[in-house]
């Protein structure tokens, strides 16, 4: 019987580090095949505000709405979202983000840019 214990707790172990080991690995890839930006949204404004790529880049933007429902709003690449913008940047030039979701009587100040080189 202890054998058995002692074989299934080794077993949960095991499989532990396996999935630990996966989702680890497929984290490194993501960040490898595309620039992660972390980006903060607040009333009102963003930081940073501004983000710079490369054509070609596979860009990963992941909005931090820190005091309530913000988002992003990308009108010229059709991009929209409230936590995770992933695109490759096949157009060059500078594009505006604005706040995806009504947040207060500032919401229309609200923006950064884009620039895709």
């Amino acid at each position: 019987m202890n054998k058995k214990i002692l074989f299934a707790g080794i077993l949960v172990i095991v499989i532990l580090v396996a999935v630990i080991g996966y989702f680890k690995f497929t984290e490194n890839t993501v960040a490898e095949e595309g620039k992660t930006f972390k980006v903060k949204a607040f009333r009102f404004g963003y930081s940073p505000d501004i983000i710079e790529v490369s054509r070609g880049d596979k860009v990963i933007i992941e909005i931090e709405n820190t005091d309530t429902l913000h988002g992003m709003r990308i009108p010229d690449l059709g991009l929209r979202d409230d936590e995770r913008i992933e695109f490759t940047a096949n157009r060059t030039g500078e594009f505006q983000w604005y706040c995806a979701n009504m947040c207060g009587e500032n919401h229309k100040q609200m923006g950064g840019k884009l620039i895709i080189k």
